[in-house]
């Protein structure tokens, strides 16, 4: 390919992958540090790798949609993202010939999804967690706009698989159905399109998109509360596409009866479909997960040390790819050995057991209050200066990450402040690298 390659945006997006907590400094350093741009413009992106072991890393792995997220990030849209070997010139040949024969197919395809082929049924794990939600999901996919599962409401906490069963469910009707038309969005970006149709005075664009699809997925609904006017939108959006028999399918954090301030004619209909909480994952659905991703990866890991692992991540999926992903990655530098005791070690400040259950509110508060040398009372006063506030913001997170507390439980333990304020406040840190890496420090310094 031509030697002359833009790595403008790669390089951006490795300084976003470098605070990403997610990434571990192994991986960042061994892995991505070592890729290199074969190929880029517009649309497409092509990362060597140096191994076949590199490339399993990230290939349809977990690391591998994070360095699309980072790219994408760094880029300000959506750019396709693929990996090969390096010295491989067919591989970047074949993959940017057919990546751009499939944009070019994008246009005349019913379907305008948002949906990667990367979350499906087959490769869900299923258990007694979410066996009758993924069954429902099924049935919704064979079946969609059936007015008794319609909209199909999927509740929990994040990185329960929410996500994917909605995505599975998509991935399911396109194949199934290649002529109806699916799109998969999140709350944020349906409420960043309508700001932009309010800015530019024209909303028929936004409408068409939403309004004529067959299927319409979307994620985190949670994010509408305190936007009135995005209410309004999308349920006007839901009330089309129902009264059209479209099926809806909805992601949040909580049931419907629990988001108190939504507009009460959202909630109502919310749960005129039919509803299912995601649990965390038992002990035998955690492991199943774990010995599929081995099985994907081609690699082996000791019995003793995948039940430890399983036996200590017990939130949600999400931390327990995280911790694979940290695994495997050593496991890669230590050339396939790693004893139970070394796992113990690399494993600690992922999962720290002993000290995350004696920690309370209270301690959050006075080890924030003390890293940026503030009195502890201010975080629950009504000060809004720039220093309070990031302090607050950060024990908040912190109370929401690490300690699992419900927004409602954290505002009380800070003036009071609603469950849409301490949302707000723990997105603050999502969105704030540095803020999200002090975070991160003071959790170290409560725990070891």
């Amino acid at each position: 390919m031509d030697s002359k390659v833009d790595t403008t945006v790669w390089e951006n997006a490795l300084k976003l992958l470098k605070y990403d907590p997610s990434v571990d400094k192994f991986a960042y350093d061994s892995l991505l540090m070592n890729m290199r741009v074969e190929y880029c413009d517009p649309d497409v992106m092509i990362l060597s790798v140096r191994d076949e072991y590199s490339l399993t890393l990230v290939k349809g792995q977990t690391l591998g949609q994070t360095v699309q997220k980072a790219i994408n990030s760094a880029a300000g849209k959506t750019i396709t993202v693929k990996f090969v070997l390096q010295g491989d010139e067919n591989a970047v040949k074949t993959s940017v010939s057919s990546e751009k024969k499939a944009l070019r197919s994008e246009k005349n395809t019913p379907s305008v999804s948002g949906l990667s082929g990367e979350f499906t049924f087959d490769n869900f794990v299923v258990g007694d967690c979410n066996r009758f939600a993924h069954a429902s999901a099924m049935t919704v996919a064979a079946k969609p706009g059936q007015r008794q599962r319609n909209p199909f409401f999927l509740w929990g906490n994040s990185g329960l698989g929410k996500t994917h069963l909605m995505k599975a469910i998509g991935n399911s009707i396109m194949q199934q159905y290649p002529g109806k038309k699916v799109i998969y969005t999140t709350c944020e970006e349906f409420t960043n399109a309508f700001v932009a149709c309010v800015s530019k005075n024209n909303y028929e664009p936004f409408r068409n998109k939403y309004r004529t699809v067959d299927v319409l997925l979307i994620d985190d609904i949670q994010f509408l509360i305190g936007k009135e006017g995005v209410q309004a939108e999308f349920f006007n959006t839901f009330e089309a596409l129902i009264s059209d028999k479209k099926q809806i399918v909805i992601t949040c954090d909580k049931a419907p009866n629990n988001l108190k301030e939504l507009d009460n004619r959202l909630v109502s209909r919310f749960q005129d479909g039919i509803m299912f909480d995601v649990q965390p994952p038992d002990f035998e659905t955690r492991k199943a997960i774990f010995l599929q991703k081995m099985e994907t990866d081609g690699i082996e890991i000791s019995d003793d040390i995948i039940n430890f692992v399983c036996e200590n991540i017990t939130t949600n999926i999400r931390q327990l790819n995280g911790a694979y992903n940290t695994l495997s990655t050593y496991l890669a530098l230590a050339n396939g050995s790693l004893t139970l005791e070394e796992v113990e070690k690399i494993m600690a400040p992922i999962i720290s057991p002993n000290n995350k259950k004696y920690l309370k509110p209270e301690v959050v508060i006075n080890a924030v209050a003390k890293y940026y040398d503030l009195p502890a009372d201010k975080l629950s006063s009504k000060q809004r200066s720039a220093e309070i506030a990031d302090a607050r913001n950060v024990a908040m997170w912190i109370c929401r990450e690490y300690l699992e507390m419900n927004l409602d439980k954290i505002g009380s333990y800070f003036g009071g402040r609603t469950h849409s304020t301490v949302l707000h406040s723990c997105n603050n840190i999502d969105d704030n690298p540095q803020l999200k890496k002090d975070a991160e420090e003071i959790i170290k310094l409560m725990t070891t």
